[in-house]
């Protein structure tokens, strides 16, 4: 299954593709209909100069080169004749040396015009080497843009003697710059229609997501409950033995360890029942405890005491400890039992982490006071999450532990969050592992 990021970055490329395929038809089509528009104007250009060539006549252009002012009156009054039926803007003839035999409009600079623009179409026909009339490409002269065509006049001599042009404006440019126009708004609101798109699809996608998270806690819880029963049922008859045995050991020896022992089965017991409570009805892990004044320098003593006489047998697993008690005046209104739990739980992973390291084992456990926010910071120089772990670490059943069940965790921070707080990782596999639990100074209603 794709993460929520890489689905955006698909859902992302799939917008980003959408809109360039459907900007590069629209260009393609634009494309193609100038290449049309100018292939069409070219070809009636072409066949308007091969038509005015038969017109003319040879006698009439060998007249024409030698002055006879008859024959350029007949000349000028042919082309303006076909200027004015094919709606042209310009015919003319011009010598090998680009002057001006005849011509309907006649401009001061149109000899260095023709011999800048178009002079090697019009060598080319000279010299014989387009083998007939040749269209120019599409050319720009100040706001105009013009379109050409050459073909050769031919004396009776059988050579090529002069050059008639046909020219011709482009109109079809102003429809087509509209269109170029159109495309720019065409392409910029594809654009933001397509994000708007993109933008759907993402929290479409993210509303399934939480759909099936709902329904895969919903399972989880399903499961739990069906665990919890079955590991509340096995627990509690051999919690009672080890309880009813404390007792009698404490009526005979009076050891305080035995005293010990019947407030540990009894906080078991209290634990499997509100886990149980929890499963069966997808409720509160605080059901069976109570909201209590809790002084925070008594719960960390007696944090730290349990886990020194639990890890302190072997000189090679000492605890070594990284922060102090706190202040003997911070306490809070809140649910002592469960909160025992929740330090229990995440201290012991620091030590398993430490020790599956290979590591001293460096815990912290700091309590401070902020505005009204109890702020209980737990530590440990392990191994560290990577920041997959991190991301998983809070799913039930989810645990980097080898023999773990990936529980503790999950429930140590719904409890937190029941109790109206929040719960902060930061964990590099360098430095370790740092819980921050902020809890309100009074119980959530």
């Amino acid at each position: 299954m794709f993460s929520g990021g890489s689905k955006f970055i698909l859902i992302t490329l799939f917008t980003v593709l959408l809109i360039g395929l459907i900007n590069l038809i629209w260009w393609f089509n634009y494309q193609r209909t100038e290449e049309m528009l100018d292939e069409q104007l070219g070809r009636r250009l072409t066949a308007v100069a091969q038509s005015a060539t038969v017109a003319l006549g040879s006698e009439t252009i060998d007249s024409l080169r030698y002055g006879n002012l008859d024959a350029y009156l007949r000349t000028i009054s042919i082309l303006e004749r076909i200027r004015q039926s094919d709606s042209l803007a310009e015919l003319f003839i011009v010598d090998e040396n680009y002057y001006y035999l005849a011509t309907t409009t006649l401009e001061p600079d149109s000899v260095y015009f023709l011999g800048t623009i178009n002079g090697m179409y019009i060598d080319s026909i000279l010299f014989g080497l387009s083998g007939g009339s040749i269209p120019t490409p599409t050319y720009r002269t100040g706001k105009l843009y013009l379109k050409s065509a050459f073909a050769p006049l031919i004396g009776s001599d059988g050579s090529v003697t002069t050059v008639l042009g046909v020219e011709a404006n482009v109109d079809y440019f102003e429809s087509l710059d509209q269109l170029r126009h159109n495309l720019y708004y065409a392409s910029g609101l594809s654009l933001a229609g397509g994000l708007l798109l993109g933008l759907f699809f993402l929290l479409w996608q993210r509303r399934i997501a939480l759909a099936e998270q709902r329904l895969y806690m919903n399972e989880t819880h399903a499961h739990l409950g069906r665990m919890v029963a079955v590991v509340a049922h096995e627990l509690r008859n051999p919690l009672m033995i080890i309880r009813g045995s404390a007792e009698r050991l404490a009526k005979k020896t009076s050891l305080p360890e035995a005293d010990y022992a019947i407030e540990e089965v009894d906080r078991l017991n209290e634990i499997v029942t509100g886990y149980l409570d929890f499963a069966r009805s997808g409720g509160s892990l605080l059901s069976s405890d109570l909201p209590v004044r809790i002084n925070l320098a008594d719960l960390v003593a007696g944090i730290k005491k349990h886990l020194n006489e639990k890890y302190n047998n072997d000189k090679n697993q000492k605890i070594d400890w990284q922060s102090e008690l706190p202040d003997t005046d911070i306490s809070m209104i809140g649910y002592a039992r469960s909160l025992r739990q929740v330090l229990l739980n995440l201290l012991i992973n620091g030590v398993e982490s430490c020790q599956e390291a290979g590591k001293p084992l460096k815990i912290g456990l700091e309590v401070s006071v902020d505005s009204e926010t109890i702020n209980l910071c737990i530590t440990d120089g392990g191994a560290g999450l990577s920041k997959k772990q991190q991301k998983n670490i809070f799913s039930p059943f989810y645990t980097t532990k080898k023999t773990g069940s990936g529980l503790g965790l999950y429930l140590s921070r719904e409890i937190v969050t029941q109790m109206g707080g929040l719960m902060e990782l930061r964990s590099t596999p360098k430095t370790g592992t740092t819980i921050i639990i902020k809890l309100p100074d009074h119980p959530k209603e």
